[in-house]
């Protein structure tokens, strides 16, 4: 059983202050001190073997085989030849090899191939039978066997401690260099692979590297693929940048492939419109005046009727969804706290179904176990509340895949609708500065009238978002619903709820803010 840290530091200083204590006396007992050494956590295993070492040279053969007897019978012999032959004492690894009564066959032609290899070139041997490549690399650069270094550096996957070893060797680093950025460029991380062929002067890899790294290396690869000796065509780069921006524009980030439209490929009227499609409306009037292209604000108008059709729907669509959620929400909750036992056992006494124009939207957040499962456990048998807490991977799988679906009528209904609510009220803050901009802007192109209605209708939204989160989590509330449906469970099924860690937990209701008009419109 391994020291804890505490133990092993008490254990070390116990070990360092025999160790000092027997420093100064002559007649110490060698088997004393190896085994403050041996002791240690971690065991200072080649500290011991220097003693044993110094007791060989020192000629005394009886006092040396009697300390490695005893080293080895403190620690396991085959761990003690790793260690002697990594302190490259051929003759201290044979003693402990043969105090192990180990088959010589297994042990005497290696030491003997050793025996017969230069200095160097028997440590890198050694570090290389012993795992430790990075010293094994190391003897490579020594021996100047820089062939064997790169076929080493790619085998064992050295290639930072190689280009560490020649930093100040330029022609062999380049090679090192290159050698990685292929690394890098199989592994799939394009942009340092780019960057390496970079600095190898390969512009023509670099520009490929970067043009996989994807959009957000963009500036990257533009510059990478002008500085290629010859020159690509204009055509290439003209595809290369097309190809960029489309790119970008895919990844949302119409500033950027705006930028390449206009400085690359010198399309100002693609420009303005991209510009439009990410709502930076101001920009785009800058571009036209800046170029005096008065004509392109027939464009910009273009992008603005667009734009206000867009948010228009949206909003539309979102308070559509308000007005059909929030009531059903309403009606399950009064269903619930009418009824609770014929709510949570899923029976209509109507027969009816729920509307059809009400959406359920799936969702990661869920209450607890069905609040009927939570009546039958609290209210039935102590057999009953054992087998729900024992519940079987493929029970529990299939109850997920309930509150996957959603099904209207079921008891999960209200809590997606909830969820529903939630997501449609996080959208809606998401799109408010979009809606300021696109406002500011049709206000500076005289559409007061189209903006007035447009800030309205996200007033509206908003207001009635504001007014569904006080409803469906009122004061006080946990998030999960109504105080009258939360407590009618809790009256069934007493007050268990998801257990800590379980990913169904509730979350917060949401913060939304007031939408702030602009003055001017009155």
């Amino acid at each position: 059983m391994a020291a804890t840290p505490k133990a092993a530091s008490k254990i070390n200083t116990v070990c360092d202050a025999v160790l000092e204590n027997l420093r100064g006396k002559k007649n110490a007992n060698p088997q004393n001190i190896i085994t403050a050494h041996v002791c240690k956590a971690p065991p200072a295993l080649e500290d011991g073997l220097r003693v044993v070492a110094e007791l060989m040279r020192g000629g005394d053969e009886s006092l040396a085989e009697r300390a490695v007897e005893h080293i080895c019978f403190l620690v396991d012999v085959n761990r003690l030849y790793d260690q002697a032959l990594g302190l490259y004492n051929l003759d201290l690894a044979l003693l402990v090899a043969q105090e192990s009564q180990r088959d010589p066959r297994e042990y005497l032609p290696f030491t003997q191939s050793l025996h017969r290899m230069p200095e160097q070139r028997r440590k890198f041997t050694i570090d290389d039978h012993l795992g430790r490549h990075e010293k094994a690399l190391g003897h490579l650069q020594t021996l100047d066997a820089f062939d064997e270094v790169r076929g080493y550096t790619v085998r064992h996957n050295l290639y930072q401690t190689a280009l560490g070893l020649y930093r100040y060797d330029a022609a062999r680093h380049g090679v090192l260099t290159d050698l990685y950025a292929a690394h890098l460029e199989s592994r799939s991380k394009f942009r340092e692979a780019g960057l390496a062929y970079e600095s190898l002067g390969n512009f023509a890899k670099a520009t490929t590297c970067y043009q996989s790294a994807g959009a957000s290396s963009w500036r990257e690869c533009l510059f990478a693929a002008q500085q290629q000796d010859p020159p690509p065509s204009e055509a290439a780069l003209a595809d290369l940048a097309g190809t960029l921006a489309d790119a970008l524009c895919e990844a949302k980030d119409y500033l950027a492939a705006a930028a390449i439209q206009l400085e690359h490929l010198s399309q100002l009227q693609t420009c303005i419109q991209t510009l439009c499609r990410g709502r930076h409306f101001a920009d785009a009037l800058r571009l036209a005046a800046l170029h005096r292209r008065p004509d392109l604000l027939a464009v910009l108008d273009a992008g603005l009727a667009d734009a206000l059709s867009s948010c228009t729907g949206f909003l539309a669509d979102c308070r559509a969804q308000l007005r059909a959620q929030v009531p059903r929400v309403r009606e399950l909750r009064l269903r619930a706290a009418e009824d609770p036992l014929a709510f949570f056992e899923g029976e209509r006494r109507d027969g009816g179904d729920a509307p059809d124009d009400v959406s359920v939207a799936t969702s990661r957040l869920s209450t607890s176990a069905s609040l009927f499962t939570r009546y039958t456990a609290g209210a039935g048998s102590g057999t009953a509340r054992s087998g729900a807490t024992n519940a079987t991977a493929r029970n529990r799988k299939r109850e997920e895949k309930k509150r996957a679906r959603g099904r209207k009528g079921t008891v999960y209904e209200e809590e997606y609708l909830v969820n529903s609510v939630r997501r449609l009220a996080d959208r809606v803050a998401d799109t408010r500065a979009e809606v300021e901009r696109l406002v500011f802007a049709l206000v500076r192109r005289g559409m007061a009238e189209r903006a007035r209605a447009l800030e309205a209708l996200m007033a509206d939204v908003v207001d009635e978002c504001r007014t569904a989160a006080a409803e469906l989590w009122p004061a006080g509330d946990d998030g999960r619903g109504a105080a009258a449906g939360t407590n009618a469970a809790d009256e069934v099924g007493g007050a268990e709820g998801p257990s800590e860690g379980d990913p169904r937990a509730v979350q917060e209701a949401p913060v939304i803010h007031e939408f702030a008009r602009l003055s001017l419109l009155g």
